[in-house]
């Protein structure tokens, strides 16, 4: 009999055997928490083909012989029992002990808890299942040599040195040019927070949580300020808004809609194009993210880029990638919920220009922009792209994928019924009086008690950091008008306002500029917010309304000169690929050109706006 090995031994085993040798330490004391140790004979069976496949076994001590189906040998082995990790309910292999062994039994159980830190074991232990069935040795994977703590980037370094030295200079300062307490405390927590976003050293979202939570700490506001985002409609306009996107994607309807497009269009690179543009401007009033609406144009990108005749880096492939980024990105200010910023501007305005805002008339005041961006984007196409050419028919595929999609399910007529809901509660809101939250909510609230949306899909249709970044940074708003920071800024503000002298063309590239430099800094959302934040208090003095303040912010945060700038554009990049991607010069040379298009867009607007008496 085989002495009993010592807990050192079973760690030893676990640590070097090839299926667990990635894992964390973590993962290992788990392991030799639910490890138990086996002795049998040899001659006896350790696993039979057919039986509940209920524990994996590792040789400690001894050998074990397979046999796979027919019983057909298939050599000594050091584990048996890989089925249980990889989900199978028999085992397809049986194990005899060809001496006495001992050996490290892990129940079925305990694996299973350990595939939701690992994943990524249940493909390995497979490789070694079809390895071992097929008569095929496995290959051997070198066991990476333990890493010390990788060294701290330089911008992290960095960034976390602004925002513990900043901050303390501020209060300092503060305190020695006696300024108001609370002043001080504000400015020190909105330094720091800016810190973090200007040198991206923790996620986007977690900025404006530490600035609420440093706020309620030192009592800067009451608490229903700070929170004020969390109780506010909002939040409710947020999740009805994310979950809609959500179920028109799950639900299959935008894949319809897309085959649909492709059957009805021209096939040639430039009609692919438009199908793009125009795939993500149905999308924009519906889905606050042009990061998701990029997400649901890539299928289509894709197939586009595979059709006979568009050569990877050639000029039709540039073209189909600048007309994702534009069908994804150019209506981004032009709707109130396709830009989860905008929806944060939006609360920023007067309750009386809420109510005239909420509806259609976003869209109507934004139209002459969205008319030159679009119409300038094709001009700009076909000067930095050319023509095109025609290619080789594939309607017929496309409308076998349409028959083979059958009639609309009731899932998808059910869904279209809530967009269309949606869609008219948003452009009636001036005649029902409906606030767009409240519609948001009934469409969400249907959707739920339809079933369309289960408990997982729920938090993997909304994007909770952003929704919290969102109602963060209102508080964060709401707590500057409750100290009245923006009062104390008023001579400043007369200042400047005096140096405008009511000149729109002035302030337009006043704040192109303000916003330019913030968002060499700042993410696209906090770029538009802050430079909101910096112009909404010049509305009043200059007697310009306050959404035009906004929607300029909305346009200008948009353009990006550097890749670091613009997410979307390095989604955009990981979806093409590097190898067979587009021509990433000649795109950034035509970004170049679209930015100054939203730039004259604006000075084009200028007379519109007037006519609205919105200057």
């Amino acid at each position: 009999m085989l002495m009993e090995p010592s807990v050192a031994e079973i760690a030893d085993r676990l640590l070097h055997d090839p299926l667990f040798a990635d894992l964390s330490g973590r993962a290992h004391a788990r392991l030799l928490g639910a490890a138990r140790v086996v002795h049998v004979v040899a001659g006896q069976s350790v696993a039979s083909s057919g039986a509940p496949a209920t524990e994996l076994q590792l040789v400690l001590r001894g050998s074990l012989a397979l046999r796979s189906f027919g019983d057909e040998a298939r050599g000594p082995a050091l584990s048996v029992g890989e089925e249980a990790l990889t989900g199978q309910a028999q085992y397809c292999r049986s194990a005899v002990a060809v001496t006495d062994c001992c050996l490290i039994a892990l129940p079925r159980r305990a694996l299973q808890e350990l595939l939701g830190e690992a994943p990524e074991l249940a493909k390995k232990a497979q490789e070694v299942l079809l390895c071992s069935v097929g008569g095929v040795t496995p290959p051997v994977v070198p066991v990476k040599p333990a890493r010390g703590p990788a060294a701290t980037p330089p911008r992290e370094l960095w960034g976390w040195a602004c925002t513990l030295l900043w901050p303390a200079l501020l209060l300092a300062a503060g305190l020695w040019q006696d300024w108001a307490i609370q002043n001080t405390l504000f400015v020190a927590i909105l330094a720091a927070t800016v810190s973090m976003w200007m040198f991206s050293i923790v996620d986007e979202f977690v900025p404006p949580l530490f600035a609420m939570t440093a706020m309620l700490l030192v009592d800067l506001a009451p608490a229903k300020v700070v929170l004020s985002g969390f109780a506010s409609s909002g939040l409710i306009l947020f999740v009805g808004v994310y979950v809609l996107g959500g179920v028109l994607v799950a639900s299959g309807l935008s894949y319809r809609f897309i085959l649909w497009m492709r059957l009805h269009l021209p096939d040639t690179p430039f009609w692919h194009g438009f199908a793009l543009v125009a795939s993500g401007y149905a999308l924009s009033p519906i889905m606050p993210s042009g990061n998701a609406r990029l997400s649901l144009l890539a299928p289509l990108y894709r197939d586009f880029c595979s059709a006979d005749g568009v050569k990877p880096g050639g000029l039709d492939h540039t073209r189909l990638a600048a007309a994702t980024l534009a069908g994804s990105m150019n209506m981004s200010p032009m709707f109130l919920t396709s830009k989860s910023a905008n929806l944060i501007v939006f609360a920023m305005l007067p309750a009386q220009l809420q109510e005239e805002f909420q509806g259609f008339f976003w869209f109507l005041a934004a139209i002459v922009c969205a008319l030159v961006v679009t119409l300038g984007h094709f001009v700009l196409d076909r000067v930095f792209f050319g023509p095109g050419h025609a290619l080789p028919a594939s309607k017929a595929q496309v409308r076998q994928q349409l028959q083979l999609l059958g009639a609309l399910s009731r899932d998808e007529q059910f869904v279209l019924g809530a967009l269309g809901v949606f869609l008219l509660g948003a452009t009636g809101v001036t005649w029902h009086h409906i606030s767009l939250p409240w519609v948001a909510g009934f469409v969400l609230v249907a959707l739920l008690f339809y079933g369309l949306v289960s408990k997982k899909s729920f938090q993997n249709f909304v994007d909770w950091p952003m929704v919290f970044f969102l109602l963060s940074l209102q508080g964060l708003t709401g707590t500057m008008d409750h100290l009245h920071l923006v009062e104390q800024l008023t001579p400043w503000m007369d200042s400047l306002a005096a140096l405008l002298q009511h000149d729109i063309t002035r302030l337009v590239l006043l704040e192109l500029a303000v916003v330019l430099v913030i968002r060499l800094a700042l993410p696209i959302t906090a770029g538009m917010v802050v430079s909101a934040i910096l112009f909404m208090p010049i509305a009043e003095a200059t007697g310009i309304n306050p959404w035009l303040i906004g929607f300029l912010a909305a346009m200008f945060s948009d353009l990006w000169f550097l890749p670091y700038q613009s997410s979307a554009y390095s989604q955009l990049r990981s979806v093409s690929g590097i190898a067979t991607g587009f021509n990433e010069p000649l795109f950034l040379k035509f970004n170049l050109a679209s930015c100054a298009l939203r730039v004259v867009a604006v000075f084009v607007s200028i007379p519109f706006w007037d006519a609205l008496d919105l200057i």
